[in-house]
């Protein structure tokens, strides 16, 4: 869960109550049932969102906008680089999945759309076996809701922006359109809508749509309310309004007689330290005429009041008179299970069917994060409710049964087979899952939309990788993107593998393993054991930090409010007496003024850094006794990352999160002098958060910067910054780690998995090039391709060239071409078969062209 865009902060987390259910409850996956709600104070948490808010609290989306405005800008341009054509590669995981929001299946089964919290528009061809992307070129990637339109399942809409009030999402761009199957989208307006939470196409008139809009998410306005366009999209009109807090979360069009239409308005503000997802605005309205005009029903239905939160509706086509409604509580009661209440008569009267109970307590506490009911096209007596656990009712609604059964946690979308009841698609946290027998569900190994807080690769193999995931446990592979594992349930977040000794592993789930502290395995991962000398009443981040002394493996840092210090390899650590405060200890009765970046020097190891989620950046000079404050010439905003110099003792970077009226820029600081002064080296940077810094110990003139918008590089120490490679969509890079042995960069972002890039391919030199090369290396075919590939190299002069074909693993599949070749244009063709004559399975590979000392790679998705 939780968590796209794309939100480290815990000011609005967990009130000490949470913090202490918290603790009562974490535990790893292997040792719970799947369904089993994992450790959380607020699920879903506050980190994405608290690291990323301005003074005011409000997240200030125009300014995210104007910054994805600037990417697009520079893309169409083609303002490039020398590494440009150098691919990132998928790492993975694709086994995994991640938070899967909205489904749209055409007639038959065989061809699933899917829509991921901040992963975009999936499409499979074979009933969600296998995925593959279909917004990767577009700027948005938060998806709130998808739909088909009823007489050519090749037209696809698309609602950007979550609006299940999850704060790891960004605001989306309004209502995209694909007449092509998802092959490319028309924007469709609406941008100012922030959220879209159901999309419906009139059964009668392909030319009707509606669309549920929340909303911004962290800001009240008039853009809230149900849209109708009579003429496809072309324009719109604003049909119902509530009030500047309360939007439209779902929508229901009777199939018999689409005259008859239903909406549920939802009161939904979010603040800092602030929710309020219930209220007397939360209701549901009624249209029976085609949308023109519409009234709140009544007549059995909880009366308006602070008990009332969000509502799902369905309709069977099996009983079209028969409408559900399914209803959760406010904070009052605890966001629990309101109750499931059912009209026999097209919603003029209602009454409450279920027996409290299964139904009542099948929300987790956070029952502002689900809004989809399901009911059987053929039984209108069988239904589903859908919240952290999946519930079915075989008799209207009245009893319940928990069939979670081995299913990820946290339900969001369901399609049920008009063909065959049985038959059903589901979207939760976990991914996406199938079944032909309402009992046993198979999981979707190949969907990499898993949402990373951190990474790192093994320093002694690069091929092995390990991560902390939004709601899919600390999790690492050795055998490529569809071999990923988990070792550590709950969030997992920092990990750590010593490079002395790599069967050693450091990893954590929130709030540092609730308090506990970091876990320790011996075993390469494997059984991770706690750790002796944390204090339960220290104040720790969501994603609490740690650090490894880069010249000593058995000295490591890590950070409540205060440092904590190990000298055992981790297995005892403690605070230095009398223990300093290193945040600037805010009062606050949430969790805050905590630690979220932690770093040891490794041209002096006797200067440690820390940066807080207050502001505050601290230095100290002998190993964490004494402590100096270097705040001053900074903003006071989430410190991300504080990054020394590899090799001038002198140096030190800092990140920080969040916009500011202030500073229009951003956040990346330098200090030539150990943070006694600071230069801002933002520069040209789009103005979005900076979530970490690497610098080159090869040549510190280079560094890597992970934004909100990707990854940038500098040749400069920052006086200017290029994005590094293609063929990543945009996305939120959470961390980056640079393997410095195979000189390979890891980013890891929060939407899409991990991906690596090859730093050999950028020549180590400040500045780019100004000589453009007349190499060139282009696809004469389709992309994704379901037959041969073609490729076109054009030479400028005669010149020996090798063309090879590699998988996503960087390894050699099949050779195209080494051999001396004319000027001109020379065409090859791959028959999609290795050296070896094995046919090359479906999957991402990139054709790469080296002749004259440079080399040029294409990125082709094998369809099939």
């Amino acid at each position: 869960m939780l968590a796209s865009r794309w939100l480290r902060l815990t000011l609005a987390c967990a009130t000490i109550a949470a913090l202490v259910a918290l603790a009562a409850s974490a535990r790893l996956l292997s040792s719970r049932p799947a369904h089993e709600a994992r450790p959380e104070s607020e699920p879903p948490s506050e980190y994405f969102y608290a690291q990323r808010v301005g003074p005011s609290g409000e997240f200030p989306q125009a300014a995210y906008d104007q910054a994805v405005q600037q990417w697009q800008s520079e893309h169409a341009n083609h303002l490039t680089t020398s590494a440009a054509s150098a691919y990132w590669t998928p790492v993975g995981p694709n086994n995994i999945g991640g938070r899967v929001t909205a489904l749209a299946v055409a007639p038959g089964g065989s061809v699933v759309y899917l829509g991921a919290a901040d992963g975009g528009v999936w499409k499979s061809t074979d009933s969600g076996a296998h995925f593959l992307p279909q917004s990767d070129r577009e700027a948005w990637s938060s998806i709130g809701a998808l739909a088909l339109d009823p007489f050519n399942p090749n037209i696809v809409y698309a609602g950007t922006g979550e609006a299940n009030s999850s704060v790891d999402s960004y605001d989306g761009m309004g209502l995209f359109r694909s007449s092509d199957g998802g092959g490319s989208w028309q924007a469709l307006g609406l941008a100012t809508v922030g959220r879209i939470g159901a999309v419906a196409v009139d059964p009668g008139n392909n030319q009707h749509l509606l669309v549920a809009a929340m909303g911004r998410q962290f800001s009240t306005g008039p853009d809230r309310g149900l849209y109708r366009s009579l003429d496809g999209g072309a324009t719109w009109n604003k049909v119902l309004f509530v009030s500047d807090s309360t939007g439209v979360c779902d929508i229901v069009i009777n199939p018999a007689h689409p005259d008859t239409m239903f909406c549920a308005t939802w009161e939904r503000v979010r603040r800092t330290t602030y929710r309020r997802a219930y209220g007397p605005e939360c209701g549901i309205y009624r249209s029976v005429d085609r949308g023109a005009t519409w009234s709140r029903l009544a007549v059995g239905l909880p009366a308006p009041s602070d008990s009332v939160g969000r509502i799902a509706l369905a309709i069977s086509p099996a009983r079209p008179s028969r409408v559900y409604a399914q209803i959760v509580s406010g904070a009052n009661a605890g966001y629990v299970g309101l109750g499931v209440y059912r009209s026999e008569d097209a919603g003029t009267t209602w009454q409450r069917t279920d027996v409290p109970g299964t139904f009542t307590n099948a929300f987790g506490g956070f029952a502002w994060y689900f809004g989809e009911f399901g009911v059987d096209p053929n039984n209108a007596d069988v239904c589903y409710a859908m919240g952290q656990y999946l519930l079915r009712s075989t008799d209207g609604g009245i009893n319940w049964s928990d069939i979670s059964g081995s299913l990820h946690p946290d339900q969001h979308a369901i399609w049920i087979d008009p063909a065959n009841s049985n038959h059903a698609y589901l979207g939760n946290d976990g991914g996406f899952y199938s079944t032909n027998d309402v009992v046993n569900w198979t999981h979707c190994d190949d969907l990499p939309i898993s949402q990373f807080y951190a990474g790192m690769a093994d320093p002694t193999n690069a091929n092995k990788v390990i991560g902390g995931l939004q709601d899919n446990n600390t999790v690492m592979t050795s055998a490529g993107p569809t071999a990923w594992q988990a070792i550590l349930g709950g969030d997992g977040f920092v990990p750590l593998i010593d490079p002395v000794t790599p069967t050693i592993v450091f990893c954590e789930y929130q709030f540092c393993s609730s308090n506990s502290g970091f876990k320790r395995s011996t075993t390469g991962g494997l059984s991770p054991a706690n750790t002796a000398g944390w204090t339960g009443t220290d104040r720790f981040n969501w994603c609490t930090p740690i650090a490894m002394n880069p010249r000593n493996h058995n000295t490591l840092v890590a950070g409540s409010q205060y440092a904590y210090r190990s000298t055992n390899n981790g297995r005892n650590w403690s605070k230095p007496a009398p223990a300093v405060d290193l945040t600037f200890n805010t009062p606050s009765l949430l969790t805050y003024s905590t630690l979220t970046a932690l770093d040891i020097s490794k041209a002096d190891t006797s200067v440690y850094y820390t940066g807080s989620d207050d502001g505050r950046v601290m230095r100290s000079i002998d190993r964490g006794v004494t402590w100096t404050d270097i705040s001053p010439g900074l903003p006071k905003r989430y410190v991300t990352r504080v990054t020394a110099d590899p090799v001038d003792p002198q140096v030190v970077y800092v990140t920080l999160s969040g916009y500011t009226q202030d500073v229009q820029s951003a956040l990346v600081f330098r200090s030539p002098n150990r943070g006694g002064t600071w230069t801002n080296i933002s520069a040209n940077l789009p103005n979005v958060p900076a979530n970490d810094i690497v610098v080159d110990p090869t040549n510190t003139q280079f560094l890597y910067l992970a934004t909100d918008l990707g990854v940038y590089a500098s040749k400069t120490q920052g006086a200017g910054w290029f994005e590094l490679g293609a063929g990543m969509p945009l996305q939120v890079i959470a961390d980056l780690y640079l393997h410095e042995g195979s000189r390979r960069l890891f980013a890891f972002t929060h939407g899409r998995s991990a991906w690596s890039f090859d730093l050999a391919s950028i020549p180590l030199a400040v500045g780019p090039s100004s000589t453009p090369s007349a190499v060139a290396l282009a696809l004469a075919s389709s992309n994704p391709a379901r037959g041969p590939v073609r490729i076109s190299l054009t030479l400028p002069r005669a010149a020996t060239a090798q063309v090879a074909v590699h998988d996503a693993l960087g390894r050699r599949v099949a050779t195209l071409c080494a051999a001396a070749l004319g000027a001109g244009e020379h065409g090859f063709t791959w028959d999609r078969r290795s050296d070896s004559g094995a046919r090359a399975s479906a999957g991402v590979y990139f054709i790469r062209a080296t002749s004259g000392g440079e080399m040029r790679s294409i990125r082709v998705v094998i369809a099939d």
